[in-house]
């Protein structure tokens, strides 16, 4: 099977940034496949870019490799860590992305090159070249110590009964992906009824929510009701639907 490799950063599509990394690729990994996630991550927005990276990998065959891009560029020197979890390889900087993604799950193991000379472009290329030849042996150093990031977490407050949380993400839809873990919405709300409030420096007013809706594994993906909203419920987020300006 030829190389998978998915980009995901805040580069926009505007400049031509995109492709002329798509064409270093395309010049070292003549065969492989090049996939974008998305290239509108808000910028230098590292919260997001695990969110959005945790929800779509598992979408791709195991071996497919990742590019964390946020908050670099095509002139950037740092040196690179490659990331093996669940049988996929995640490329980018230590900047506390990787712990976001995976460091509460388990123990994270990651690699960089042994001769990390060049920027940081042709650092990743040459991981990817090593993945593909299986090559790593040998040419790479064990990483172990990856920064920790934390974010701000969801609260409960049973005796005020509000959850009060942040709005992780809002999509092209303008749904809303927010921090609050599933377990502790279902603990405070349960199946009884419940409203939404947003702050911002705008007016916002909820337009439609969501059922709450657990997906269930054993279910196909054609017979769950509201793919979507299972797929971020699955990473530990609770989806309030659509809202809008008021």
């Amino acid at each position: 099977m030829n190389q998978i490799i998915t980009l995901l950063s805040d580069w926009r599509l505007r400049d031509p940034y995109v492709a002329m990394l798509k064409g270093e690729l395309c010049q070292a990994q003549p065969d492989a496949q090049i996939i974008d996630i998305t290239h509108y991550v808000d910028k230098f927005n590292l919260p997001q870019t695990a969110l959005l990276m945790k929800t779509s990998y598992q979408s791709f065959p195991e071996g497919t490799v990742h590019l964390l891009l946020t908050n670099m560029s095509l002139n950037s020197t740092f040196t690179p860590v490659l990331l093996q979890h669940n049988g996929h390889w995640f490329i980018g900087e230590d900047n506390g992305i990787f712990f976001l993604m995976f460091g509460q799950e388990a123990a994270l193991k990651g690699y960089q090159l042994a001769d990390n000379q060049g920027n940081t472009l042709s650092q990743m290329l040459q991981l990817i070249r090593l993945i593909a030849d299986d090559q790593l042996s040998g040419n790479t150093t064990e990483y172990l110590n990856f920064k920790r990031m934390f974010t701000e977490t969801a609260e409960h407050s049973a005796e005020n009964q509000q959850i009060e949380g942040t709005i992780i993400y809002i999509d092209a839809f303008s749904n809303a992906i927010t921090d609050i873990p599933v377990a502790m919405f279902e603990k405070a709300v349960g199946n009884r009824e419940f409203t939404a409030t947003i702050q911002s420096n705008g007016m916002w007013t909820i337009t439609a929510h969501s059922d709450y809706y657990h997906g269930r594994r054993d279910v196909p993906l054609q017979q769950r009701p509201w793919f979507y909203r299972n797929h971020w419920l699955s990473v530990g987020c609770v989806y309030f639907g659509r809202f809008g300006a008021g």
